[in-house]
């Protein structure tokens, strides 16, 4: 963990001198300010004792209170009132207001125990609340001709005056502080620059080393011995770690472009399971950013289990190799372990392979080979076993071998339209078969199939209807393909319709696609048939299993449908027909 920054040597300068200044400001006016909020309060206090007692001493010969005592005692206390300005309460002995003159008054409370405090002690009272709305109160005992107590004088001044003084001093003082602080930190500043700035100099030369820059030489002039010779340590350190760092970051590069531009996922994980290094392609087949996943806990950034379960036998030292499904894709993954000097486990090194190709390309092989010697394998048995039959004495027999001859030319035919299917439908599935789409009229289309299943039609006694709402209507589509589908629909109906029935070929615009439809009026397909229908060599019924088919060609509808990027919908109900449609583009 790097050491925290404490600051520069010209900061420190500055903020120490700027530090004595402040604390001897503050005392400084921490002592000014108590001396003089003691020296207003007592000047403030002794004011109101004497306004208490001048006026006590001046309502003494008025008691004990004869006829006109109250109208006396009346008139001496607005007489005050004018002179003295503040508030004036008169009590007798038993606590009764006598007399009383004021614009505003303390709390009752503060009154009531002035009161008590006079008549209790027989002596002066006074207290202060140097605050703002506070009061100076003095209370002196009141005693007649005779010498005797007969009540208590209270008088109450606003202590707004005292305040405004005391904030006043207090004002100064801040603005003394403030230009006193500004006047040092500009004067420590000053100098701390001297002093710091070749420092400085010296501590920017440092950090440019530091930071990869070995062209930075220390300056050695003009410094204190000690500080030379580091400079010139630093110096020659310089020029050595360059050396070295430039034949390092060359190695660094060359195998940097090596690892990105790899065909294959490289992933470096060290001893604590953290992702070090990760190539786009392996971002690519684990789905994450570059950027954002270096750092990071491979257990946290990696998603699959499989994936992960390969990088822990591999941190925990032994090689592991697996085959793995990421996102529909199949992944060739192993991981071996990296070992340091010692022989411990320092990490691993995950490699990625995108297999899916390979496994799609392997799969079709062997169902094309599988297909293949099943369909094959029922006609080459007959041409045997005529061949075998003619080699008997069937040759000689001119009717019956002429029959064989025939049966085994169709045989042969069979075998032709097998094998050509099976090679389109291998290439289909492969992705080497390229479609050529173009801008095509559904029109010339349908009249693709009813002029080459015409005939056909005519010799079943089933009639051809097309339905087109807009002869203008046109597709994207490769046109061979597409007819093919349309041909291999119009065939399989075809097969399935009664004699005095019709097949109808239909288009109709949907947005920006167009729904082509062939549909029969057969006895339909059973509902969980429907969903075989596009297997290979798949038949539903015997009657589905007459005529020439290979029992390919609904299979490389499919295929072809799906390779113009759309799916070919069936529907069916017994005794209603079947129709067989797909969608392609508007053009």
């Amino acid at each position: 963990m790097p050491a925290r920054r404490r600051g520069s040597i010209r900061l420190w300068q500055t903020e120490l001198f700027i530090a004595v200044i402040v604390v001897a400001i503050l005392i400084l006016s921490g002592s000014l300010s108590a001396g003089v909020k003691a020296t207003l309060t007592q000047t403030t206090e002794t004011s109101e004792l004497r306004n208490a007692y001048a006026l006590a001493e001046r309502l003494k010969p008025e008691f004990p209170l004869g006829v006109d005592g109250t109208r006396a005692l009346r008139d001496v206390v607005a007489e005050y009132r004018t002179i003295y300005g503040g508030g004036i309460w008169v009590y007798d002995k038993d606590g009764a207001l006598m007399q009383s003159a004021h614009d505003a008054a303390p709390l009752d409370a503060v009154l009531e125990s002035a009161r008590l405090k006079g008549l209790a002690e027989d002596a002066s009272y006074v207290t202060s609340d140097l605050r703002r709305n506070g009061w100076i109160v003095a209370a002196q005992p009141l005693h007649g001709r005779d010498g005797s107590l007969q009540g208590v004088v209270v008088t109450a001044s606003s202590a707004d005056p005292s305040v405004t003084i005391l904030q006043s001093v207090r004002d100064r003082l801040w603005v003394t502080f403030w230009i006193s602080l500004a006047v040092a930190g500009l004067l420590g500043f000053g100098f701390s620059e001297l002093i710091g700035r070749r420092i400085q100099a010296m501590s920017d030369a440092a950090a440019g080393i530091a930071a990869g820059d070995f062209e930075q030489r220390l300056p050695t002039n003009l410094v204190p011995s000690e500080i030379q010779d580091l400079a010139e340590s630093y110096n020659s350190m310089a020029a050595t770690l360059g050396e070295a760092f430039s034949a390092i970051e060359e190695s660094r590069r060359e195998i940097a472009a090596v690892v990105e531009s790899m065909a294959e996922g490289v992933v470096a994980i060290d001893s604590a399971g953290l992702l070090r290094v990760i190539n786009p392609e392996a971002a690519r087949l684990l789905s994450v950013e570059p950027a954002e996943a270096t750092g990071t806990p491979a257990a946290d950034t990696i998603a699959d289990a499989g994936v992960l379960e390969v990088v822990r036998e591999g941190l925990g030292g032994a090689s592991a190799t697996r085959t793995v499904t990421l996102d529909a894709r199949a992944v060739r993954l192993h991981c071996t372990p990296l070992l340091d000097t010692a022989g411990a486990v320092d990490g691993a090194v995950l490699l990625l392979s995108d297999v899916t190709e390979r496994q799609r390309l392997e799969d079709a092989q062997r169902r094309f080979v599988a297909d293949a010697s099943h369909e094959m394998r029922t006609p080459i048995a007959a041409l045997k076993g005529m061949l075998e039959l003619l080699l008997d004495g069937a040759k000689d027999r001119p009717e019956v071998r002429d029959e064989f001859l025939q049966t085994m030319q169709a045989e042969v035919e069979r075998l032709g339209r097998l094998v050509a299917d099976l090679l389109t439908l291998a290439r289909l599935e492969a992705g080497s078969l390229q479609l050529s789409p173009a801008p095509e009229y559904v029109e010339d289309l349908f009249a693709d199939v009813t002029g080459v299943m015409r005939t056909l039609a005519e010799q079943a006694g089933v009639s051809l209807e097309m339905a087109i709402p807009d002869g203008e209507l046109k597709v994207m589509a490769d046109r061979d393909r597409v007819v093919q589908v349309l041909l291999s629909f119009t065939d399989n109906a075809l097969k399935h319709s009664p004699e005095g029935t019709r097949i109808h070929l239909e288009a109709h615009g949907d947005g920006d696609r167009v729904r082509l439809s062939v549909t029969d009026e057969g006895p339909g397909i059973e509902l969980d048939q429907i969903d075989r229908v596009f297997e290979r060599f798949y038949r539903a019924d015997t009657s589905r299993a007459g005529g020439t088919g290979t029992g390919l060609g609904l299979a490389i509808a499919k295929e072809i449908v799906e390779a113009h990027g759309a799916t070919i919908d069936v529907r069916s109900a017994v005794g209603g027909g079947t129709t067989f449609s797909f969608t392609l583009a508007r053009a």
